[in-house]
């Protein structure tokens, strides 16, 4: 793997996941009421946003582990590769979803759980999304390495009948309930046969456009079949079907997007700057749910509402918000534990980085 593609992958992992914060942005969903409002044109603005920036991450990220997984760690054993994934994903897991547990406890004053199954769900997502709803990617992706052997097995001996065979189970729903999302196995899959060589990553200039086109025109399709099931009949079953359809097409075109403006990134001069915030990312991934749930219920508490003037600004600041969240979190746990913020980064500690130089513009290397 050469540095061009690592540094793809490192810009990747930053537009992905500050696009990722919008889907998860309070109330997360529009309510119009019942009987429902009429929508508005903020409604249509928030949907399709969430549709276009928030779609991408789950896929490209997990195409990336898949790939990395080949790059980096093919040549280790299964008791190391497993050992190094344990530290790296599911102790992040159960770290970040306690401290959500606490903080939930500390606002409501009960605590959210009170069986030992609710419990080992809340912290670890054994059959359900955790306290942490997004934090179940990490527990996939760790499945997903368990996997490894046996997936890099069929896609040397049988490409093309191992990714038919994953995309039906994993868009039938069948995944479930070893695997929470039905994206991270097929995309992970992709990834592997991608690093293998069995499956092309580098689209012509026509596909690239056409891949850009796409990516903007199909997150206004599931927008619109959303507003159709928001305020048409609830036992309309081909709605359902539509919007299953345009979110498989979605996540493919937006991971597509993502993954070409990251190549088109390395060549502009605020290249650094991005790349400077990428040892953070995986923590701006991990608390950005905590911080958007934090300031909405300071917001709720002083009367702003989804249908107040000022909630457009909270949602479209979100993703500088959580980065800022993020960065501030680091930077505190840095100074008063070094070891619990290597615990909840996975190993991975985010350097201490002159911000003062990564903003300062580089010569365009074309």
């Amino acid at each position: 793997m050469g540095p061009d593609i690592s540094d793809s992958i490192r810009v990747a992992r930053v537009i992905g996941i500050l696009g990722l914060v919008m889907i998860h942005v309070p109330p997360w969903r529009i309510d119009l009421g019942d009987p429902p409002r009429s929508i508005e044109a903020f409604d249509l603005f928030f949907l399709y946003c969430q549709e276009l920036f928030g779609r991408a991450s789950v896929p490209l990220l997990s195409v990336i582990s898949g790939y990395l997984m080949v790059q980096q760690h093919g040549a280790m054993n299964a008791a190391t590769r497993l050992r190094k994934k344990a530290r790296s994903l599911l102790i992040p897991l159960v770290g970040w979803n306690l401290i959500a547990v606490l903080l939930t406890t500390a606002l409501t004053r009960h605590a959210p759980y009170t069986t030992v199954g609710e419990w080992t769900n809340g912290l670890l997502a054994i059959s359900k999304e955790p306290a942490i709803r997004p934090l179940y990617f990490l527990r996939d992706i760790f499945l997903c390495a368990l996997l490894f052997p046996l997936i890099r097995l069929a896609i040397d001996r049988a490409p093309v009948a191992t990714l038919t065979l994953v995309a039906i189970v994993s868009l039938a729903g069948w995944t479930y309930p070893l695997f929470i999302g039905s994206g991270p196995l097929l995309f992970f899959t992709a990834g592997v046969a991608i690093a293998l060589g069995k499956l092309s990553a580098e689209p012509d200039p026509r596909q690239k456009r056409l891949l850009m086109i796409a990516a903007l025109l199909v997150p206004g399709f599931t927008a619109a079949v959303m507003v159709e099931m928001l305020v048409g009949p609830a036992s309309a079953g081909w709605l359902q079907l539509a919007f299953t359809i345009g979110l498989i097409v979605e996540r493919i075109c937006v991971a597509w997007f993502v993954w070409i403006v990251a190549r088109w990134t390395l060549r502009q001069r605020w290249n650094p700057l991005i790349q400077a915030i990428e040892p953070y990312i995986f923590i701006i991934f991990c608390s950005h749910v905590l911080w958007l749930a934090l300031a909405w219920h300071l917001l709720e508490a002083a009367g702003i509402s989804y249908d107040h003037p000022l909630y457009p600004l909270f949602f479209a600041t979100a993703p500088l918000q959580a980065l800022l969240a993020g960065l501030g979190a680091a930077m505190i746990l840095r100074r008063i534990s070094p070891a619990l913020l290597g615990l909840l980064c996975g190993g991975r500690v985010p350097p201490r980085t002159d911000w003062s130089a990564a903003r300062r513009p580089v010569r365009n290397p074309s």
